[in-house]
């Protein structure tokens, strides 16, 4: 059933996009265990330099970028439990945002910059909480005796999503940057995660076991209709849209291992981008389009990060190491 749209939802009139730059620099942050223990690590999309930004002892993981690029939030125990950290692009002091006594985690940097998202066990159960950068108090946003989280921002809209079984299982919410306005986006029995926005706004992505399998849904944010962008009885899930929101990757089972496979969203033609007989998952599009970063054990059976083309071309390790590397974000642009 299609859900209601969003009141006061406008997406094209708070556009301000201009066209992707070419040629520039892209880069990912991922986490690795190649030290010896896991650290936030960052490279170029051509693999070349390659840095480790935390190299610290603790656990550090769950990189998120800040929206100019020059730092990225993190997750580490180096203070004994998980708490989320901000750090610059150059490495150095590592500063504590959250500082609780509990397990802090999900951060997810708003389109502004202000403010850092993240889910927290502070209050007993898992609930989204949103503090400054520059660390302080934190405010609950959705203060439920049920599980809350993770969640993410609209990119060009004052809205929120996240995940919620307050319902009495796991569907997608959505909520002004307040905590207000409050209303879920998926009202099925069945199990709704991992909702992720388009670079517009008008959509969102997430997968569901509505139809029996893990598929792949798209809502429009205007009207509320929602469909099946997988359309297969085998499982596919993580869905990353297009800069344009012309596409969707995801990695799918449809071909008897996990591939990388991408879709049009107006023909519905869809492509299998890896094509190769190991394990691909994880696909994420570049700022510019050209490129597309996924993890697979192709090379080294604890994963790697790869980054192709956006037609699947010149697929290249860029992590290429020992250990398990995960976790990969594009920088912005």
């Amino acid at each position: 059933m299609p859900r209601a749209p969003i009141a006061g939802w406008s997406v094209l009139a708070l556009l301000a996009l201009g066209g992707f730059p070419c040629g520039a620099e892209e880069w990912l942050a991922f986490s690795s265990t190649r030290s010896g223990n896991r650290d936030i690590w960052v490279v170029k999309a051509d693999g070349t330099g390659l840095r480790n930004v935390t190299n610290h002892p603790s656990f550090d993981d769950e990189p998120c970028w800040s929206p100019d690029g020059k730092f990225l939030a993190f997750v580490s125990d180096r203070t004994g439990d998980d708490e989320v950290f901000v750090i610059a692009f150059e490495g150095g002091a590592a500063r504590n945002i959250t500082s609780s006594p509990s397990s802090d985690h999900d951060p997810a940097w708003s389109p502004d910059g202000t403010r850092i998202l993240f889910t927290s066990d502070r209050t007993g159960n898992a609930d989204v909480f949103v503090a400054s950068p520059q660390g302080g108090a934190a405010t609950n946003l959705t203060n439920h005796p049920e599980w809350d989280g993770p969640a993410a921002w609209c990119p060009v809209a004052p809205w929120i999503t996240f995940m919620s079984n307050r319902a009495g299982n796991q569907d997608v919410y959505v909520m002004a940057p307040d905590g207000t306005q409050l209303k879920p986006l998926t009202t099925h029995e069945a199990y709704d995660s991992n909702a992720v926005w388009s670079r517009d706004g008008r959509y969102t992505a997430f997968y569901s076991h509505k139809e029996g399998n893990v598929d792949v849904f798209v809502m429009d944010m205007q009207t509320g209709q929602q469909v099946n962008a997988s359309r297969n009885r085998d499982w596919d899930a993580d869905p990353s849209f297009s800069p344009d929101s012309a596409r969707l990757a995801f990695a799918s089972h449809r071909f008897g291992n996990n591939e990388i496979v991408a879709v049009s969203l107006g023909s519905g033609e869809l492509v299998n981008l890896t094509n190769d007989p190991a394990d691909d998952r994880q696909p994420v599009w570049s700022p510019s389009g050209q490129y597309i970063a996924f993890v697979s054990d192709r090379a080294d059976p604890t994963y790697d990060v790869f980054v192709m083309r956006a037609d699947g071309s010149n697929p290249v390790n860029v992590s290429n190491g020992p250990g398990e590397d995960r976790a990969h974000v594009w920088r912005p642009q």
